[in-house]
């Protein structure tokens, strides 16, 4: 556990992310198992015995790539689970505590703080009701984990200045998806809102299997892209860029990373 005022932030792969900060073990959309469907994990598979008790857990919307039962339910400790307005029924039925936030609202947990944002993504057909949305953490510092969106029109004004912020660059496989920001959008974004630091996430972990084997560049292509965008449209941001498993500390502007 870090000190009370340092973040310790760990990506286990895809869009999920241990944040420690304030004496809270937070987990963003916890993807921790090998497959889905035809996709295949590359990368180390997440230890979760390793991993230890959560305490919250963020989800950003019911895509199974973010909203995935099985991970949810081998999770240690007896975490909040906060949700979109729609799924909390579904997390329920998992036996899990379940709080809803609609874009606006507010919870606070012990000295952190959730506040749930709007985001431009689809909705999962399973799960109609169930709006795709972001959140901004606050500590401090103050951390904007994206989910899965594109730009859209007040997205700056909501998070500007934020101290790291957490931002999809890819997708699953090599292709191009929509309603994400990708590498090039990313990097604008984050000069744009002023972030202070920048982790990219949703890349290089699922993948079609066996394609690996014939056109592995893809993996890397999103991080490498969104690397040398940044050095042009970011350069005053603190770029992060870690592998799975990879962790990295912020304490009173110090970092180090491993």
């Amino acid at each position: 556990m870090p000190e009370q005022h340092d973040l310790r932030v760990t990506w286990l792969g895809h869009s999920t992310v241990l944040l420690e900060l304030q004496g809270q073990r937070i987990i963003t959309d916890p993807f921790l198992r090998d497959r889905l469907g035809p996709l295949r994990r590359a990368g180390p598979l997440p230890d979760i015995e390793a991993l230890g008790p959560i305490d919250v857990v963020l989800i950003s919307h019911a895509h199974p790539d973010h909203f995935d039962r099985r991970s949810l339910r081998r999770l240690a400790g007896n975490p909040v689970v906060i949700v979109p307005t729609g799924l909390g029924r579904t997390i329920a039925a998992l036996g899990l505590r379940a709080h809803e936030l609609s874009v606006g609202d507010r919870l606070e947990i012990g000295a952190t703080s959730v506040t749930a944002l709007p985001a431009h993504h689809g909705r999962w057909p399973r799960h109609p009701y169930a709006a795709t949305i972001g959140y901004l953490i606050d500590g401090p510092p103050r951390i904007y984990f994206a989910g899965d969106t594109s730009r859209f029109g007040d997205l700056i004004d909501l998070v500007r200045g934020v101290d790291v912020a957490l931002l999809p660059i890819g997708s699953w496989g090599p292709h191009r998806a929509p309603w994400h920001l990708g590498p090039i959008g990313a990097a604008r974004l984050a000069a744009d809102i002023g972030a202070k630091a920048v982790i990219p996430i949703h890349w290089g972990t699922l993948y079609p299997g066996g394609l690996d084997r014939v056109w592995p560049s893809a993996l890397q292509r999103p991080a490498t892209a969104f690397g040398l965008a940044s050095a042009q449209l970011a350069k005053e941001v603190d770029i992060r860029v870690l592998q799975p498993g990879d962790t990295t500390i912020f304490a009173d502007g110090d970092a180090t990373a491993g």
